[in-house]
Protein backbone atom coordinates (compact mmCIF):
# COMPACT_ATOMS: atom_id res chain seq x y z
CA UNK A 1 0.00 0.00 0.00
CA UNK A 2 1.56 3.12 -0.91
CA UNK A 3 1.24 6.46 0.97
CA UNK A 4 -1.35 8.77 -0.40
CA UNK A 5 -4.39 11.02 0.85
CA UNK A 6 -6.95 8.03 0.34
CA UNK A 7 -4.94 5.74 2.73
CA UNK A 8 -4.35 7.52 5.30
CA UNK A 9 -6.63 6.19 7.32
CA UNK A 10 -5.16 2.65 6.84
CA UNK A 11 -2.00 3.68 8.29
CA UNK A 12 -1.20 2.45 12.36
CA UNK A 13 -2.36 4.71 15.18
CA UNK A 14 1.11 5.22 15.81
CA UNK A 15 1.91 7.31 12.99
CA UNK A 16 1.42 10.93 13.22
CA UNK A 17 -0.32 12.46 10.35
CA UNK A 18 -1.48 16.48 9.16
CA UNK A 19 -4.06 17.37 11.92
CA UNK A 20 -5.80 19.29 9.21
CA UNK A 21 -7.92 19.87 6.09
CA UNK A 22 -5.31 19.73 3.38
CA UNK A 23 -7.79 20.78 1.17
CA UNK A 24 -8.25 24.20 2.76
CA UNK A 25 -5.11 24.78 2.71
CA UNK A 26 -3.51 27.32 0.27
CA UNK A 27 0.31 27.83 -0.66
CA UNK A 28 1.94 30.85 1.05
CA UNK A 29 6.04 29.71 0.37
CA UNK A 30 7.70 28.52 -2.46
CA UNK A 31 10.66 26.38 -1.84
CA UNK A 32 13.27 26.08 -4.71
CA UNK A 33 15.74 23.15 -4.85
CA UNK A 34 13.27 20.78 -2.63
CA UNK A 35 15.68 17.95 -1.32
CA UNK A 36 15.45 16.50 1.82
CA UNK A 37 16.84 19.06 4.00
CA UNK A 38 13.37 21.30 3.55
CA UNK A 39 11.57 17.69 3.63
CA UNK A 40 12.51 17.21 7.27
CA UNK A 41 13.03 20.86 8.20
CA UNK A 42 11.25 23.53 6.82
CA UNK A 43 8.21 21.45 5.89
CA UNK A 44 7.66 20.36 9.48
CA UNK A 45 7.89 24.02 10.62
CA UNK A 46 5.17 24.70 8.04
CA UNK A 47 3.63 21.36 8.84
CA UNK A 48 3.31 22.74 12.42
CA UNK A 49 1.83 26.13 11.68
CA UNK A 50 -1.06 24.55 9.51
CA UNK A 51 -1.88 22.27 12.31
CA UNK A 52 -2.60 25.42 14.38
CA UNK A 53 -4.89 26.98 11.84
CA UNK A 54 -3.07 28.96 10.06
CA UNK A 55 -4.27 27.25 6.53
CA UNK A 56 -2.32 29.64 4.62
CA UNK A 57 0.91 28.85 4.34
CA UNK A 58 1.32 25.50 2.43
CA UNK A 59 4.20 25.14 0.58
CA UNK A 60 4.90 25.01 -3.43
CA UNK A 61 8.17 23.70 -4.34
CA UNK A 62 9.88 23.69 -7.48
CA UNK A 63 13.11 21.57 -8.82
CA UNK A 64 15.21 23.19 -10.80
CA UNK A 65 16.95 20.51 -12.54
CA UNK A 66 15.58 17.19 -11.86
CA UNK A 67 12.01 15.59 -12.26
CA UNK A 68 12.86 12.90 -9.54
CA UNK A 69 11.42 14.61 -6.26
CA UNK A 70 8.35 15.46 -8.30
CA UNK A 71 7.62 11.86 -9.56
CA UNK A 72 8.39 10.29 -6.41
CA UNK A 73 5.90 12.33 -4.43
CA UNK A 74 2.88 13.16 -6.82
CA UNK A 75 1.50 9.50 -6.55
CA UNK A 76 1.78 10.06 -2.92
CA UNK A 77 -0.24 13.83 -3.05
CA UNK A 78 3.08 15.05 -1.70
CA UNK A 79 3.05 13.20 1.57
CA UNK A 80 6.01 11.66 3.12
CA UNK A 81 6.96 9.95 6.15
CA UNK A 82 9.96 11.44 8.33
CA UNK A 83 11.40 9.30 11.00
CA UNK A 84 13.09 10.56 14.26
CA UNK A 85 15.09 8.62 16.35
CA UNK A 86 16.19 8.67 19.81
CA UNK A 87 17.20 7.21 22.76
CA UNK A 88 13.06 6.59 23.64
CA UNK A 89 12.85 5.05 20.25
CA UNK A 90 11.35 6.02 16.61
CA UNK A 91 8.70 8.03 15.85
CA UNK A 92 6.73 8.31 12.56
CA UNK A 93 5.07 11.06 11.11
CA UNK A 94 3.60 11.97 7.90
CA UNK A 95 3.86 15.60 6.44
CA UNK A 96 1.42 17.44 4.27
CA UNK A 97 2.39 20.78 3.91
CA UNK A 98 3.78 20.22 0.48
CA UNK A 99 0.66 20.69 -1.71
CA UNK A 100 2.35 20.74 -5.17
CA UNK A 101 6.46 20.01 -6.91
CA UNK A 102 6.67 21.82 -10.28
CA UNK A 103 9.86 21.22 -12.23
CA UNK A 104 10.77 24.57 -13.59
CA UNK A 105 12.29 23.92 -16.92
CA UNK A 106 8.85 21.94 -17.89
CA UNK A 107 6.47 25.30 -17.43
CA UNK A 108 9.17 28.13 -16.30
CA UNK A 109 6.30 30.48 -17.37
CA UNK A 110 4.10 28.98 -14.51
CA UNK A 111 6.51 29.02 -11.57
CA UNK A 112 7.35 32.92 -12.34
CA UNK A 113 3.45 33.55 -12.16
CA UNK A 114 3.21 31.53 -8.94
CA UNK A 115 6.43 33.49 -7.83
CA UNK A 116 4.54 36.91 -8.37
CA UNK A 117 0.89 36.08 -7.18
CA UNK A 118 0.39 38.31 -3.87
CA UNK A 119 -0.75 34.76 -1.82
CA UNK A 120 3.29 34.01 -1.70
CA UNK A 121 4.58 35.70 1.06
CA UNK A 122 8.20 33.59 1.26
CA UNK A 123 10.30 31.93 -0.90
CA UNK A 124 12.79 29.95 0.48
CA UNK A 125 16.34 28.42 -1.17
CA UNK A 126 18.13 25.12 -1.09
CA UNK A 127 19.61 25.40 -4.40
CA UNK A 128 23.49 24.66 -3.05
CA UNK A 129 26.01 26.86 -3.72
CA UNK A 130 26.45 26.50 -6.95
CA UNK A 131 23.00 27.49 -7.55
CA UNK A 132 23.36 31.22 -6.48
CA UNK A 133 25.77 31.58 -9.86
CA UNK A 134 28.24 33.91 -8.01
CA UNK A 135 31.84 34.58 -7.86
CA UNK A 136 32.89 33.25 -4.78
CA UNK A 137 35.93 35.11 -4.02
CA UNK A 138 33.78 38.50 -4.23
CA UNK A 139 30.24 37.08 -3.86
CA UNK A 140 28.78 39.38 -6.76
CA UNK A 141 26.91 37.68 -9.81
CA UNK A 142 29.23 35.84 -12.23
CA UNK A 143 28.16 37.45 -15.48
CA UNK A 144 30.02 34.64 -17.33
CA UNK A 145 27.96 32.12 -16.21
CA UNK A 146 26.10 29.76 -18.63
CA UNK A 147 22.83 30.63 -16.91
CA UNK A 148 23.01 33.89 -16.31
CA UNK A 149 23.82 34.51 -19.53
CA UNK A 150 21.14 32.80 -20.84
CA UNK A 151 18.51 34.82 -18.31
CA UNK A 152 19.94 38.04 -19.57
CA UNK A 153 19.10 37.27 -23.09
CA UNK A 154 15.54 35.29 -22.07
CA UNK A 155 14.29 36.54 -18.39
CA UNK A 156 11.12 35.15 -18.55
CA UNK A 157 12.25 31.45 -19.20
CA UNK A 158 14.86 31.83 -17.18
CA UNK A 159 17.47 28.80 -15.89
CA UNK A 160 18.86 29.75 -12.75
CA UNK A 161 17.21 30.36 -9.50
CA UNK A 162 18.61 34.15 -9.59
CA UNK A 163 16.73 34.40 -13.02
CA UNK A 164 13.62 33.20 -11.66
CA UNK A 165 13.82 35.52 -8.27
CA UNK A 166 14.24 38.67 -10.67
CA UNK A 167 11.65 37.60 -13.58
CA UNK A 168 9.26 37.52 -10.07
CA UNK A 169 10.24 40.78 -7.83
CA UNK A 170 10.30 42.35 -11.77
CA UNK A 171 6.65 41.00 -12.18
CA UNK A 172 5.57 41.78 -8.72
CA UNK A 173 6.98 45.43 -9.13
CA UNK A 174 5.07 46.33 -12.39
CA UNK A 175 1.51 44.83 -10.34
CA UNK A 176 2.23 46.86 -7.55
CA UNK A 177 2.51 43.83 -5.79
CA UNK A 178 5.29 43.88 -2.29
CA UNK A 179 8.18 41.52 -2.44
CA UNK A 180 8.24 38.63 -1.23
CA UNK A 181 10.88 37.45 1.45
CA UNK A 182 13.80 35.40 0.46
CA UNK A 183 15.50 33.02 2.63
CA UNK A 184 18.64 31.49 1.77
CA UNK A 185 18.81 28.38 3.72
CA UNK A 186 21.99 26.87 2.03
CA UNK A 187 24.97 26.67 3.50
CA UNK A 188 27.74 29.50 1.99
CA UNK A 189 29.19 32.03 3.80
CA UNK A 190 26.50 35.28 4.69
CA UNK A 191 24.35 33.93 2.43
CA UNK A 192 21.80 36.50 2.70
CA UNK A 193 24.46 39.37 2.19
CA UNK A 194 25.30 37.16 -0.90
CA UNK A 195 22.21 36.40 -2.30
CA UNK A 196 21.26 40.28 -1.82
CA UNK A 197 24.79 41.26 -3.54
CA UNK A 198 23.59 38.68 -6.67
CA UNK A 199 20.50 40.14 -6.79
CA UNK A 200 21.30 44.14 -6.90
CA UNK A 201 23.74 43.32 -9.98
Amino acid sequence: MRLAAATLDALPPAVARPAYDRAGVTPGVIHLGIGAFHRAHQAVYLDDILARGETDWGIVAASLRSADTRDALAPQDGLYTIAVRSAAGESLRVIGAVGEVLVAPEDPERLIALLADPQIRIVTLTVTEKGYCHNPATGTLDENHPDILHDLKDLFQPKSAIGYLVAALAGRFSAGTPPFTIVSCDNLPSNGKTLKRVLDR
